[in-house]
């Protein structure tokens, strides 16, 4: 677990760090790229954020690079290990929720930048929740005007929606989305 450093928004932060096969298109040999997926913690919710290790330092954001690399088999292990994470957290946090903003793609070698407007990041991720995490615990919610998608921890509370527009309004404040 990391504590937030000055100019963090987060109240703490766990790391967790793996491993995704794929096939370089040039060399045609199969080869694994590292990836890193943040938890982060605003108050009862967890932003679930992830990256490949190599962007770190990019000067790019390492979230919206788009390099073309993984199969649909890549992103559905990498999808697998977000919702792994969101079992752990629920585990030490039983009543957290969860959001996920579809990042907009960015490609560094043509300079195309996607619309933030339900970006296919946002219907990947949108389609994957959907079938994935029940609504039984959870509440979904999309804001696809920021391609942002919400899980709200239900059980046991009275006012879900009142919950729910509380932590968006938190959230967009805070990341300045409003």
């Amino acid at each position: 677990m990391d504590s937030p450093r000055k100019g963090d928004l987060f109240d703490c932060c766990y790391v967790y760090s793996f491993f995704v096969e794929h096939k370089d298109r040039n060399k045609k040999i199969i080869g694994r790229i590292k990836y890193i997926i943040r938890s982060e913690k605003y108050q009862d919710v967890f932003a679930i954020k992830f990256y490949a290790s190599r962007d770190r330092k990019s000067i790019y954001d390492k979230y919206s690079l788009a390099h073309g690399q993984l199969s649909v088999k890549g992103i559905m292990t990498i999808f697998g290990y977000c919702l792994e994470v969101m079992r752990e957290m629920s585990e030490k946090y039983p009543d957290c929720s969860f959001v996920i903003k579809g990042a907009e793609s960015f490609d560094p070698k043509t300079k195309k930048e996607e619309d933030e407007y339900e970006n296919q990041r946002f219907r990947i991720y949108r389609n994957y929740l959907t079938k994935r995490v029940g609504e039984i615990k959870y509440l979904h919610t999309q804001y696809p005007f920021k391609s942002v998608y919400l899980l709200t921890y239900r059980q046991g509370i009275r006012n879900v929606e009142e919950k729910r527009d509380a932590q968006i309004l938190m959230l967009f404040k805070k990341f300045g989305l409003l």
